[in-house]
């Protein structure tokens, strides 16, 4: 059934432990300071299979602002010159990381064409939570200067099949970009490294997360994580 309510939460390091699967509504997720986050369980349509389901622009501003804490200070060890953040839900954060260390600015990936747009400055993407549809991942032409040469850190809120994440390093790199790694609140699953690594064998060793998140099956008693 699908949820008709969003609740997530965020909770210091556990002293007793995580609770242990099979999991019913909630999966929680140990970050790598130790606190947990409460994500709900999200079955996926058709499927035996469901994934921890972490909406970036429903987030409480408590819950938003820990995770851009932690993602600030995973950031850092990368002394990037420029961040870039990817459509949609990864901007918020691409945002406020860019803002916590110090940059004057950053730069948004859009799937919207503006009439200013450049062809040459767009690539084809995929994206698991949007099927069936095909977009387009742009950089705007006027923003090629804050990236062209420079050391840059790409930021989203989940990576998974890998597709986004693919497209966004192939567009800066066609402007000039010196693109060294990606950080992300969770790494969902392995299939994101397939795609990584046919760019470049060791990307998926520049890819940084506060968390691991696995896909669940169903079972009679509840989740099971798989990977």
């Amino acid at each position: 059934m699908p949820r008709t309510n969003y609740h997530v939460s965020i909770t210091p390091a556990a002293g007793g432990g995580a609770s242990h699967p099979p999991y019913r509504d909630y999966y929680p997720v140990t970050l790598c300071s130790g606190a947990v986050l409460n994500l709900p369980i999200q079955p996926l349509p058709g499927s035996q299979q469901a994934i921890a389901l972490l909406m970036s622009n429903q987030t409480p501003f408590k819950v938003e602002k820990e995770l851009a804490i932690s993602l600030s200070k995973l950031a850092a060890e990368f002394s990037a010159e420029a961040i870039v953040g990817i459509p949609t839900l990864g901007l918020d954060y691409a945002r406020l990381v860019a803002g916590d260390l110090g940059f004057p600015d950053y730069v948004a990936l859009g799937n919207s064409r503006k009439f200013w747009y450049s062809d040459a400055l767009s690539v084809p993407v995929h994206s698991v939570t949007s099927p069936g549809v095909n977009k387009k991942l742009y950089l705007d032409p006027m923003l090629v200067e804050r990236v062209a040469g420079k050391r840059t850190l790409i930021v989203d809120d989940v990576i998974n099949t890998g597709g986004s994440a693919a497209a966004a390093i192939e567009l800066l790199q066609s402007a000039g970009a010196l693109v060294i790694g990606l950080c992300v609140i969770l790494i969902e699953g392995e299939a994101w490294k397939d795609p990584l690594a046919a760019l470049a064998p060791d990307w998926p060793e520049r890819v940084r997360g506060l968390g691991h998140i696995p896909i669940f099956q169903r079972t009679a008693e509840g989740w099971v994580p798989t990977e």
